[in-house]
């Protein structure tokens, strides 16, 4: 497989951006939408300011999605995108090669 440098680099960017992988990781492991504070609890130790602004980049790459689910007491929750469920196939080899070879 050959990746053009351009693509690559948006992709290293992507990967490397701190806690991006972290929260992709916690959203999958819920079928349904997730709270921010399950989101800081399972990301430890992340701080909420920056798990904030993580939220907001994944949301407007169009990966994950804000919902405001109403109830007696109406609580936001968040869930990946179809764009983010492809990632779901990545981040399982990935720490299967990590278990292996780190």
């Amino acid at each position: 497989m050959v990746f053009l440098v351009n693509e690559f680099k948006k992709i290293q960017e992507f990967v490397s951006k701190k806690h991006n992988l972290a929260v992709i990781r916690a959203l999958l492991s819920s079928a349904q939408g997730i709270g921010f504070n399950a989101i800081l609890k399972i990301t430890q130790p992340i701080t909420p300011r920056i798990l904030s602004l993580r939220l907001k980049d994944l949301e407007e790459q169009k990966i994950i999605q804000k919902n405001l689910v109403l109830g007696t007491r109406p609580k936001i929750e968040y869930r990946l995108l179809p764009k983010g469920e492809k990632l779901k196939k990545t981040l399982i080899e990935l720490e299967k090669w990590g278990k292996q070879e780190l």
